[in-house]
């Protein structure tokens, strides 16, 4: 009897100091939802961030994400520039409206008036690419030039057995996502290879040879591992972005084609014929229909941001930047 006390009191001690712990980072990464503004507009109210000086650039985000998932481009402010991020329906402060794409960017349109800001950069990445989209098409006086980056353009199909995967279960489970958040946020540290492995399995058509030559890369670059480290943090926790996520899903599932027929700005398209997520013809469809395009092939499918081209995609956004004439 004393021995089975001292170990229910040993396995009620360890549960409740995993529950203190988990409420913590709840607490902590949730934080997120005090950073940046709320703008009231006509048609509700706007989570936004707007860093540095500068040319704007409007980056519009991937999924599940929101305006702390700026990290992507926040080198650039030290170039001189400024970056506009929106969190999209049902992500962090935006409350969940079912809005369309063209009415997400009036809803943009509407905040660049308030901001006072002329024209802009869009920048789609992944789930981010048919807001882009849409507002260079919608809005052309407004854009300056464009840039897309794995961004979807066409049709969209979630990835073969993606749907009985952990990421899967992490991004669509409504009973303990944030537990599953904070799992993965451990385990990305404290097994790296393995995490690593298993999301590139998942987003790239890589072989098992090219696989693991990826993510020996990632794991021995500081820069590289704490790119993606970001990436587990800007997604947790869950619960604060799943309506936005939800919302995308259906929003990029129903996707026949958008209309690119008035985007006649310079663009800058990154795709990677590896990609298991933005597949190829996202880039295909952009290349038929835009006039003035630079298409950069990357390596590394959809986490081409730390592939072997890391330093390739980062010096192009410069280059393409300083090729504009800014109004």
């Amino acid at each position: 009897m004393f021995i089975s006390t001292i170990i229910l009191i040993i396995l009620l001690a360890i549960i409740i100091t995993i529950r203190i712990r988990f409420v913590i980072w709840k607490k902590s990464a949730s934080k997120v939802m005090d950073a940046g503004n709320i703008m009231d507009l006509s048609s509700g109210k706007i989570h936004y961030r707007l860093l540095g000086s500068g040319p704007v650039l409007f980056f519009m985000h991937g999924g599940p994400g929101g305006i702390d998932q700026d990290y992507f481009i926040k080198y650039l402010v030290e170039e001189g520039y400024s970056i506009l991020t929106v969190s999209r329906p049902g992500y962090l402060q935006t409350p969940f409206q079912a809005l369309s794409y063209e009415e997400q960017v009036d809803q943009y349109v509407e905040l660049l008036d308030k901001l006072n800001i002329k024209k802009v950069v869009p920048i789609g990445a992944s789930a981010g690419g048919p807001l882009a989209l849409n507002l260079a098409n919608k809005y052309p006086a407004r854009t300056q030039a464009l840039i897309m980056e794995a961004g979807i353009s066409t049709v969209y199909d979630i990835p073969d057995g993606a749907e009985d995967s952990f990421w899967m279960k992490l991004f669509l489970n409504d009973g303990i996502q944030d537990v599953l958040s904070w799992i993965s946020t451990i385990i990305v540290k404290a097994a790296f290879k393995v995490t690593f492995k298993s999301i590139l399995k998942l987003e790239t058509l890589l072989d098992k040879e090219e696989i693991e030559k990826f993510t020996n890369l990632a794991a021995a670059d500081d820069v590289r591992r704490d790119w993606v480290v970001n990436l587990m943090k800007v997604s947790s926790p869950m619960s604060i972005r799943k309506a936005g996520l939800d919302h995308d899903v259906e929003l990029m599932t129903s996707i026949e084609k958008i209309p690119v027929d008035n985007i006649h700005v310079k663009t800058l398209l990154f795709y990677s014929r590896d990609d298991n997520d933005v597949k190829w013809l996202n880039a295909e469809y952009l290349t038929n229909n835009l006039a003035d395009y630079q298409l950069i092939e990357t390596h590394g499918g959809h986490f081409m941001w730390v592939g072997e081209d890391m330093e390739k995609i980062k010096s192009k956004r410069i280059e393409f930047l300083k090729s504009i004439s800014f109004d």
